[in-house]
């Protein structure tokens, strides 16, 4: 799980000044320095990400208080979407102080037995967080979601009941980034991570799959693989087609970043064909796709089994830029199942491996990430030419734990 970094907040004009110059000085030494021609192997290290210029803000999470001291265990129960002991289905939705203030997508999930199973025909309501750049007349409302004391970082400043956003820009489109969490897991996660990454001028909507609503123990299929994309589609066509963040969103750049279940969620959006099925749901509005430890299938009991169909064949549909990072020590996503997998797509891609990390990566990796990310997305959601570059040649980001490009699998044009 991703544990998150910390926060603080950037305010005031004249701050905004300093770093637009700051920025500008970046950019032109970063022309100077990766303008020309070099060999990927020329051992350059890129700079880790400062917090960006934005100050931000996000939709309502506020828990009702007759729910707020249920504890850890029974929270995290209702975000994964389990059930409790005589069965009743609880959703996150359910505990929320305010369900019509908070970002909640009523999805439709059709009568398809074969894809859908327990789920097909019902409506599930998706709790996804939204942080997106925020005008500095923001009310600065604080609010730490009671999980684990709120060790994933707090909601900077939240909107209230009924408030509307205010964007920094209101005349700019932002790119939209989608976080995607793993198994067993859930958005709450990735509080921290979608505030800094919004800080840098992006829309960040974390979407909580509550993966065990749907769940039946009876069943031998698990149909959450195709649930997922699904949803995800869902909510990118609530925010978009809502008044308060469609105007704001740069429909031509949308990206998403998932780890593990998320990155396969990531994969299968963007047009991986899960266990081969064409009918699948994926998503051509997705431009770009950051992949950490992605799920693409492994051993069980001695056979091969591939979440994409035969030997990875439903990858080779994917020809969006794609990066992948992975732990050389992980045990869930086997590195040589995962190296297979990723030479059938057919986009350009980078690959990082994170040395030494198991599955479970440590905070120094999960902050290699996040700096490789907002490289990723400056250079293919926001098309910073001096950002591609930098991508094309860095070997490690300074800082954190070990971390290799693994140049002998870039691809840069999509043409191995």
């Amino acid at each position: 799980m991703d544990p998150g970094s910390g926060v603080h907040k950037t305010t005031g004009s004249r701050v905004h000044e300093m770093f637009s110059i700051r920025c500008l000085l970046i950019i032109i030494f970063a022309f100077c320095t990766f303008g020309c021609s070099k060999a990927p192997d020329s051992k350059d290290e890129g700079n880790p990400f400062p917090r960006g210029p934005y100050p931000v803000a996000s939709t309502n999470m506020e828990i009702a208080p007759e729910h707020a001291d249920m504890g850890d265990e029974v929270m995290h129960e209702y975000l994964v979407g389990r059930g409790s002991e005589s069965g009743q289905r609880r959703f996150f939705a359910d505990i929320l102080r305010y369900p019509e203030s908070a970002w909640v997508t009523d999805v439709k999930v059709p009568d398809a037995q074969g894809l859908y199973g327990p789920a097909s025909g019902m409506t599930l309501p998706i709790v996804s967080f939204v942080v997106y750049p925020a005008s500095e007349k923001s009310t600065q409302n604080g609010y730490s979601f009671p999980y684990r004391d709120a060790a994933f970082g707090a909601f900077e400043d939240m909107l209230g009941p009924d408030e509307d956003p205010s964007f920094a820009n209101p005349t700019e489109r932002f790119p939209l980034i989608i976080i995607a969490h793993g198994s067993n897991a859930h958005g709450i996660y990735d509080i921290a991570h979608a505030h800094d990454i919004a800080s840098h001028g992006y829309i960040v909507a974390v979407i909580t799959y509550g993966d065990e609503i749907t769940m039946n123990p009876e069943d031998s299929n698990d149909h959450t693989g195709y649930l997922r994309p699904l949803i995800t589609k869902a909510v990118i066509d609530s925010l978009i087609g809502s008044d308060s963040f469609g105007p704001h969103i740069d429909v031509k750049n949308i990206g998403i970043s998932g780890f593990s279940f998320g990155g396969f969620t990531a994969l299968a959006l963007a047009g991986g064909a899960i266990e081969g099925n064409s009918r699948s749901v994926t998503d051509s509005r997705i431009t770009a796709a950051v992949v950490t430890a992605p799920w693409v299938g492994g051993i069980y009991g001695g056979e091969d089994y591939y979440a994409f169909g035969a030997n990875h064949a439903g990858l080779n549909r994917i020809d969006i830029p794609v990066i992948g990072l992975f732990g050389t020590n992980d045990d869930v996503v086997k590195p040589s199942f995962l190296l297979a997998a990723i030479k059938e797509l057919s986009g350009p891609f980078y690959l990082v491996e994170l040395v030494d990390q198991t599955h479970d990566l440590e905070e120094g990796s999960w902050e290699d990430r996040n700096h490789w990310e907002l490289l990723f997305f400056s250079a293919f959601l926001k098309h910073d030419s001096a950002a591609l570059e930098a991508l094309r040649i860095t070997t490690s980001m300074k800082g954190g734990n070990e971390d290799v490009q693994r140049f002998d699998y870039q691809v840069l044009d999509g043409s191995p």
